[in-house]
């Protein structure tokens, strides 16, 4: 039940649309500001039955405030995109278990978004900024249109070849250069396929990698096991186990996660 102690009551302090269906919200709530790490996430309510999880885009320790990206996608979605300022919701959060960035310390990271992921992975830059923690960021997309979130910096793909590289995010990652990808460690958040594909680009180098499952998720505290995964089991003669990716997860290594 310690779960539950994580639900706040929390305002909407800002709205804005990134493109035609996607919006970037600020909600105001200390204490999920400032415990949360890149990688988790948090249910936000609407008149729905069930809240809406949203990976953490970024936090603002300072005004107490984190932020989440949502794109339209169902009613609940067209709801939560089109709150007012000002609305009160509430918030389970932060969720789920993020990318260890003790256990990566001396690292350099390479951080892959696919389409939302954009989001957490925007997090995670925003973290690296702040801790000096050398980094270069992929972002795909399927074209100029859906594009958000990215700057100069960043090693830009679309499928349809309209912005950036044409390519996927693969194409992306192979731009980067050698030597410092033989010291990088990858983290990703995107579809499925996405970051298979881009977990066994990491194998092909020699480097860890992590990925971020984003299967649907209910409760967002591991009561209902709508978001369990296989990964690979290790003990007991199982070949594999099903975990909740909001409570075990979202984040897990590459190789153990059965595609």
């Amino acid at each position: 039940m310690a779960d539950y102690k994580k639900e706040y009551e929390a305002v909407i302090v800002k709205r804005e649309m990134l493109n035609d269906d996607t919006a970037y919200i600020t909600v105001k709530c200390p204490d999920i500001a400032n415990s949360a790490m890149p990688g988790q996430f948090v249910n936000i309510s609407c008149s729905k039955f069930l809240k809406r999880p949203f990976g953490i885009a970024d936090v603002d320790t300072v005004n107490g405030t984190f932020n989440i990206g949502v794109k339209v996608v169902g009613k609940g979605t067209k709801e939560i995109a089109a709150f007012d300022e000002g609305k009160v919701v509430t918030v389970l959060g932060p969720l789920g278990n993020g990318f260890d960035f003790e256990a990566l310390r001396g690292k350099k990271l390479i951080l892959v978004a696919g389409g939302t992921g954009v989001f957490p992975i925007h997090f995670a830059s925003s973290y690296c900024k702040a801790n000096n923690i050398e980094y270069k960021l992929v972002q795909g997309f399927r074209n100029a249109s859906q594009v958000i979130m990215s700057d100069d910096d960043v090693i830009l793909t679309t499928d349809a070849g309209d912005a950036g590289i044409h390519g996927n995010c693969c194409n992306g990652l192979d731009t980067i250069d050698e030597e410092f990808v033989k010291e990088a460690v990858l983290c990703c958040v995107g579809p499925l396929p996405m970051m298979r594909a881009c977990g066994n680009w990491a194998t092909s180098k020699g480097i860890k990698s992590f990925v971020s499952m984003e299967q649907r998720m209910a409760c967002g505290v591991g009561i209902c096991l709508v978001c369990v995964c296989k990964v690979k089991a290790e003990a007991n003669g199982e070949e594999f186990k099903h975990v909740r990716c909001c409570k075990e997860g979202p984040v897990f290594p590459f190789e153990e996660v059965i595609w």
